[in-house]
């Protein structure tokens, strides 16, 4: 099946990318690419929202044409995408990007930090154990993945905003830059800008003082 075209009037970016095995074996897996809840694009009007899905073909690749981030006139005017990568064998892994616009495809491995869940790590070698039967080989399928997924994936924190301002400062635990919805006391979903001023802060900066309550996943 050939992939979608982006409407006329949408900056888009052709995003490609290809994942091998280090035995240079392709591997078998889904990524997908989240924006914020809904994104807003009034002169096409245009929304944009759940995140688009590619799985690898038998080489390991994938080819997408995705909405640029830095489109005029979107809202929210400062995001990045949300990757995540679900591979077979391999733990899933979550982190962000931008995607200007651009004329030519860009390759995902030149833009995809080298280390998303950047920290201290200290290895330490205790005692060698004693070798244990060898197993029968297994297989996993992408349905067992995302059932794993569900189990061990970070739960979405909630956050609540009981005095009207215009920036909500929120503190989280999550291991990389979550995505946010803001809603207000109605519970209806309410826009703003987001930016994270550190690994474990966002802020939310909204046109008028709002109170509510804010998802971050």
């Amino acid at each position: 099946m050939s992939a979608p075209e982006m409407p006329d009037g949408i900056p888009s970016t052709r995003l490609t990318g290809r994942y091998l095995a280090p035995d240079g074996s392709p591997l078998v897996g889904t990524v997908s690419f989240a924006p914020p809840s809904v994104l807003t694009l009034p002169g096409s009007d245009t929304f944009a929202a759940t995140p688009a899905k590619v799985t690898l073909d038998d080489h390991g690749s994938f080819s997408v044409t995705l909405i640029a981030t830095d489109a005029p006139g979107m809202s929210p005017s400062h995001w990045a995408y949300q990757v995540t990568e679900k591979l077979k064998g391999i733990p899933r892994r979550v982190y962000h990007i931008a995607l200007p616009a651009s004329a030519l495809p860009v390759d995902l491995a030149d833009i995809a930090p080298i280390n998303p869940y950047a920290g201290n790590y200290l290895p330490v070698t205790g005692p060698r154990g004693a070798t244990g039967e060898k197993g029968e080989p297994g297989e996993v399928t992408l349905a067992q993945l995302d059932a794993l997924e569900a189990r061990t994936a970070p739960r979405p924190q909630e956050w609540t905003q009981s005095a009207g301002n215009r920036e909500w400062i929120i503190t989280h635990s999550l291991p990389y830059r979550p995505l946010v919805t803001a809603y207000d006391t109605s519970g209806r979903e309410i826009g703003g800008v987001v930016d994270y001023p550190s690994p474990t802060t966002v802020r939310l900066r909204f046109a008028h003082a709002e109170t509510g309550s804010a998802v971050l996943h």
